[in-house]
């Protein structure tokens, strides 16, 4: 990622400055400008100069510091850009066009390492791969936050001993440490301190004669420490009081570490900050939700976590664990079947023997399956090899309930009660069983129904006083309850009250669907997608699906119309001949009448409900049979003027080319090209200029300065000065083309200019100064150059007209750059002439450029002047370098 040593390249091309301490002053404004400059542009060598409160004398270098500063700001923000993404897991991938592409690869390649290393438990040693891959891969293994910085920080905190940006002796900025040398964290501290103690700082690092390389990124990992700088004890606590820890810092031997008053807890993530307890009563769901499965809001505050059925809430109050139905003996399986315990349920499954094999009721055993079969109530005894009766009663497998004696049956078994039932039952005889009495429901007890209600109780009743159920109130003169009518939403309490339901709480998460948070509203509640859809799809686990509104019978189609859906959408179709009117109804569609009948030639279209049908047409001559003889009219003399073509049944007059029928369709009648086809926009018509209607044809011409192209439709420019037939009678003219014409400017150079051609461009030429001796010369006007642009009036806008360039990059020189109007003509008369807020001037480093923002109305002539002052740290003002322009401005371009 680079080192300070870069930063020190600039300082050495501006070491001059640095003996008199003025560029000291502005190296920290152009270095944090650089920084800013580095999230607001794509590039950093586009500052837009001058840097304003510097000097002069000063803007050359602050603009290399403030370059400089942007890219190392640029590449320390894509490592860390880098390190997260191999953090988040995913792929290292950016664009090699991007700034700092390279550091960004390297810090996630090289983090995706440390996190391996971290993985697999191995010791979080340096690979020694060079910074700031070391340092990236130390961090991602030990689990570590780099934090927020910017490369100002850095310097501050990381410079050479020998600059004036140093802090700290050689060391890197202060990392939490506990006692004994266990690191705490990794975290970056931005570190500040004002200019005196960094003067004085550096006054000491002058002094001293030690010279030690400085790398890119500091590494509190670098093992040993030098010996000389063993001897240094810094007490960062004192020298960076307030900065280094939110409350407490406490200096220890090897380091610092942080510390936080009663109540509060050290933030984990940069053991710096102090964060206050909080416990389950201070969270809410939607600002902190610590529960695993489901978060409830409690009315007197905080929030309960709870758990799904089949889970129970874990000693930590937040997480859920599986309940083990089948060792608590909760889970009920018929006999036979063995239970199995699943997350969050249990499943009953049979005992299955081996192929070949049978479940023997008498041992329970699997034994091979027998040719023999038993009938019910008995078993198959593979030691007899008999079929022997099954005693249900002492297998345990009769169903007799409690209170019954079971009496085994040959083939079955009989369940006998062992008592009498007593008061308030009645014995069943089919199934031996005490039934309760409802007193209650036979009208046998003797409660007062005005004031109390029967309860029955197992084998007797009671009276209690009468009591309405919930949702129901009790009139206090008919003794009656009433409901109690709630709006929808809402029903009533304990007390009788309407209250809202909490649909989302109640229901659970199958209120909503998977990508969908119930958010409950009074008396209602709303499904508030995740994920947000286009109309006609719905989130599903695969992201939006399609809403198949047939299936939904969401669609709007008429009832003998067929809903057909299609992704997003649907449509409504009738039957194959039929069509929908205006109200949704299917009718009847005229094939004929629309001529989507498909007949052979020789017969018409006769429509039918839902179909049509095909007869003979007119024209043809019956055979006295099913076939019939076609007509040929194109044999009487005369039915065509030009051509005849004859078809079956009918016949069809054409014309020559040129021409078109007239409206009897016989006779035939000259095409004017140039009327018929005038109106075409963007065009002149058929011809790019003028056209000459000729009989059954046209011929396009062209005005004076313009000729035919190949194609004999469009017009192109005569590039007179180019051919030799333009005219200019002075000799101290140029010749410059324009569209349909040309121009003859006079260009003469000041006394002791010399006029050359600038460059290999055509319609441009320069006055330089021939000598630079005199005094006034070297202050003055250096170069004028003259350049003629031509386009028309219809141009592109914005559109670059001419650029202006410094010719070289100097630190010891800058340039300013102005834009004057200095005329425009209208060359006709209710014209608009050309303003100067029609153009832009844009300045770049060393160069300027102007630019066409609005169309100028033509003909017209306009006459530009661009200057170029030029100075240097030194001199000062050196001189001045003029370019013309002169813009030929044409009417709009039609020629294709």
């Amino acid at each position: 990622m680079g080192s300070f040593f870069d930063l020190l390249i600039v300082w050495q091309l501006t070491s001059a400055f640095f003996v008199s301490g003025e560029l000291y002053g502005a190296f920290e404004p152009c270095c944090l400008e650089g920084v800013k400059w580095s999230g607001e542009s794509y590039r950093c060598d586009n500052y837009p100069a001058p840097m304003p409160n510097i000097s002069d004398s000063d803007q050359a270098a602050c603009l290399s510091i403030i370059e400089v500063c942007c890219i190392k700001q640029t590449q320390m923000q894509k490592c860390e850009d880098g390190k997260q993404t191999a953090i988040d897991g995913d792929v290292c991938a950016i664009r090699d066009m991007e700034p700092g592409a390279e550091q960004f690869r390297e810090c996630c390649h090289c983090c995706q390492l440390g996190l391996v290393a971290r993985d697999t438990q191995q010791l979080c040693r340096a690979p020694n791969l060079g910074e700031p891959c070391d340092s990236k891969y130390r961090q991602c293994c030990l689990g570590e936050a780099s934090g927020n910085f910017t490369f100002t920080d850095t310097l501050r905190s990381r410079g050479d001993k020998n600059t004036v940006s140093q802090v700290i002796d050689n060391k890197d900025p202060p990392i939490a440490r506990q006692s004994g040398d266990q690191l705490l964290t990794s975290a970056q501290s931005t570190l500040t301190h004002s200019p005196d103690d960094s003067l004085a700082v550096r006054d000491q690092a002058e002094a001293s004669t030690r010279t030690n390389e400085v790398s890119s990124f500091g590494d509190p990992f670098q093992g040993d420490e030098d010996e000389e700088d063993k001897d240094d004890d810094i007490n960062e606590c004192s020298l960076f009081d307030g900065q280094l820890c939110s409350h407490e810092c406490v200096k220890t031997d090897s380091g610092f570490y942080c510390s936080c008053p009663p109540g509060m807890t050290l933030d984990p993530v940069d053991n710096m900050t102090c964060m206050s307890d909080a416990t389950l009563e201070d969270m809410t769901c939607e600002l902190n939700n610590p529960c695993e499965q489901t978060c409830i809001d409690k009315l007197e505050g905080g929030i309960e976590c709870r758990c799904y059925p089949g889970y129970r809430l874990a000693r930590d109050f937040v997480s859920c664990e599986d309940i083990d139905e089948c060792q608590q003996g909760s889970a009920i399986c018929p006999r036979g079947q063995r239970c199995v315990n699943t997350r969050g349920r249990y499943t009953c499954m049979s005992a299955r023997c081996p192929s070949g094999y049978e479940l023997n009721p008498l041992n329970g055993q699997c034994e091979q399956r027998g040719t023999n079969e038993c009938n019910t109530g008995f078993a198959f005894n593979s030691v007899t090899g008999r079929c022997e009766d099954l005693n249900e009663c002492g297998l345990g497998i009769d169903h007799c309930g409690v209170g019954q004696r079971c009496e085994n049956t040959i083939g079955s078994y009989a369940c006998r009660r062992e008592r009498h039932c007593g008061t308030g039952y009645t014995l069943d005889e089919a199934t031996q069983t005490c039934n309760d009495n409802d007193e209650c429901l036979l009208g046998t007890h003797n409660c007062d129904p005005r004031g109390y209600d029967c309860q029955n109780i197992q084998g007797s009743f009671r009276c209690v006083r009468k009591k309405c159920p919930k949702g129901y109130n009790l009139d206090p003169v008919e003794g009656k309850c009433t409901p109690i009518e709630c709006p929808v939403g809402m029903r009533p309490n304990d007390v009788g009250k309407c209250e809202d339901i909490n649909e989302c709480e109640e229901y659970g998460p199958s209120t909503c669907n998977r990508h969908q948070r119930c958010v409950n509203t009074r008396g209602s509640y709303r499904c508030r997608n995740l994920v947000n859809c286009p109309s006609g799809y719905q989130p599903g686990d695969n992201g939006c699906q399609d809403i198949d509104e047939c299936e939904a019978g969401t669609h709007q189609c008429g009832a003998e119309q067929q809903c057909v859906n299609r992704q997003g959408s649907y449509y409504c179709q009738c039957p194959r001949g039929m069509r929908s009117d205006e109200n949704g109804n299917c009718r009847d569609v005229d094939e004929c009448a629309f001529g989507t009948a498909i007949c052979p030639t020789n017969s018409q279209c006769v429509n039918t409900v839902g179909s049509f049908k095909c007869d003979c047409v007119d024209g043809l001559v019956s055979d006295g049979g099913d076939q019939c003889t076609d007509i040929d009219e194109c044999a009487e003399e005369g039915v065509c003027q030009h051509n005849c073509v004859n078809v079956l049944g009918t016949y069809f007059c054409s014309c020559n080319r040129g021409y078109q029928l007239r409206d009897d369709k016989r006779s035939c009648e000259d095409i004017d090209e140039c009327t018929q086809f005038g109106s075409r926009p963007g065009r002149r018509g058929v011809c790019g200029d003028r056209c000459v209607n000729m009989p059954g044809s046209f011929k396009c011409e062209c005005s004076k300065g313009w000729r035919l192209k190949p194609d004999g439709r469009s017009c192109q420019d005569i590039n007179e000065c180019a051919e030799g037939s333009a005219f200019c009678p002075n000799t101290d003219s140029i010749c410059v083309n324009t569209r349909g014409g040309y121009k003859c400017p006079v260009i003469r150079c000041p006394d002791g200019f010399l006029k050359t051609n600038t460059s290999k461009k055509q319609n441009s030429l320069r006055c330089k100064r021939m000598s630079m001796d005199c005094p006034e010369c070297q202050r003055g006007l250096v170069s004028r150059s003259f350049n003629f642009l031509t386009f028309a009036s219809n141009v592109l806008v914005p559109a670059p007209l001419f650029s202006m360039s410094a010719g070289h990059r100097s630190l010891r020189k800058f340039f300013s750059w102005d834009l004057d109007m200095v005329s425009a003509r209208p060359l006709r008369v209710g014209l608009t002439s050309a303003k100067a807020d029609d153009f832009r001037l844009e300045r770049g480093r060393g160069f300027a450029r102007v630019t066409l923002l609005n169309r100028i109305e033509g003909p017209q002539d306009v006459l530009l002047k661009l200057s170029m002052n030029m100075s240097s740290y030194t001199k000062g003002f050196e001189g001045l370098a003029e370019s013309k322009i002169y813009l030929y401005v044409t009417e709009e371009d039609t020629n294709f």
